[in-house]
């Protein structure tokens, strides 16, 4: 059970709870539900800690609407004061600030445990599981712990979110923690969240995206070039992914010095995680699930990018054994 393994935390001691960079809504809700749960049932206070940007719509959304307490990461959070617990991530995985040299006191993920992954106290991890918001509500019903109707919507939009609806990589325990916030959640905060205003931004951004992606049978490759925050990247493979006959994308897009990609397929027999790894090795760090997966190359030039791009492009399509295809446009 996940509370006796927080039990495992030294006492008295402030915890920082650590999510990965760019958190999206599993990161942040499974982290506030973390937060509630070691303050009423430990009581432990924490804060919890992010780095790089929160830019999706949605995300903002989330965070603004329900008052979601979450800090700027400093160079200074990494001392022997307070404990570290990382949520929807692990160390030295390119994807949070974790220093090599700092070892974390416990991990709750629903990503698979990594070789390089260490830990001082615990790992609680679950990767038969779509979401780690579902190991966070959970706890909530074995402990029989009020929950704040704003925990109840966060959590509940992750999962959902997470798993497109329990579409994608849904388990029982999933659907069954779904049900059990249902009841519990503020639909008029929940509406605000899955429809928020849009920057013209987005539409300009949607637009290119169309423009630049090109089609492989089934495939549909789209490099972006600069974004205006991290997470496009995402929201542009699944923006993509659902055209017809179309079964994966794959988006590149550069925010700052760095190129975020990310991978969404509906092909069964593609692990998308090992996919990634496997055509960004190399040049930088990825990982996710079978239909989902992230990477992210840092420190890529305007020289160097045409070329980043088509490589990975044909490490891709020599992947999926996709050979001697002429490219066509995503509307043709």
């Amino acid at each position: 059970m996940l509370i006796e393994k927080l039990r495992k935390l030294p006492p008295r001691k402030r915890v920082l709870i650590l999510t990965h960079d760019n958190p999206d809504p599993d990161a942040i809700a499974s982290a506030w539900g973390l937060s509630y749960l070691l303050k009423k049932k430990l009581s432990l206070t924490s804060n919890i800690v992010y780095s790089g940007l929160i830019g999706r719509a949605e995300n903002r959304a989330l965070v603004k609407g329900l008052k979601i307490p979450l800090d700027r990461y400093e160079n200074h959070a990494w001392n022997e004061d307070r404990s570290i617990v990382m949520v929807d991530s692990q160390p030295y995985t390119g994807n949070n600030p974790l220093p090599s040299d700092v070892i974390p006191d416990g991990i709750i993920d629903h990503h698979s445990l990594r070789k390089t992954t260490k830990y001082e106290r615990f790992a609680h991890i679950d990767e038969r599981i779509g979401a780690t918001s579902t190991i966070i509500t959970a706890s909530f019903k074995r402990q029989k712990l009020f929950m704040p109707k704003k925990i109840a919507t966060a959590l509940f939009y992750a999962i959902r979110s997470e798993t497109k609806d329990l579409g994608w990589e849904g388990s029982d325990l999933d659907y069954k923690n779904y049900l059990y916030l249902l009841p519990r959640v503020d639909f008029q905060a929940l509406h605000k969240i899955v429809h928020p205003r849009l920057p013209q931004e987005y539409y300009r951004m949607i637009k290119t995206a169309i423009n630049r992606s090109r089609i492989f049978k089934t495939v549909v490759v789209c490099p972006l070039g600069k974004a205006p925050y991290p997470e496009l990247s995402a929201e542009i493979a699944d923006f993509l992914i659902f055209r017809e006959n179309l079964d994966l994308s794959l988006v590149m897009g550069i925010y700052q010095k760095d190129m975020y990609l990310s991978i969404r397929s509906l092909r069964r027999k593609v692990n998308s995680a090992a996919l990634m790894r496997k055509i960004i090795r190399g040049f930088g760090s990825g990982g996710g699930h079978e239909i989902m997966a992230g990477g992210k190359i840092p420190d890529v030039s305007s020289d160097s990018s045409k070329i980043i791009e088509e490589t990975i492009t044909k490490r891709l399509l020599n992947a999926l054994s996709i050979v001697d295809v002429e490219e066509t446009k995503f509307l043709s």
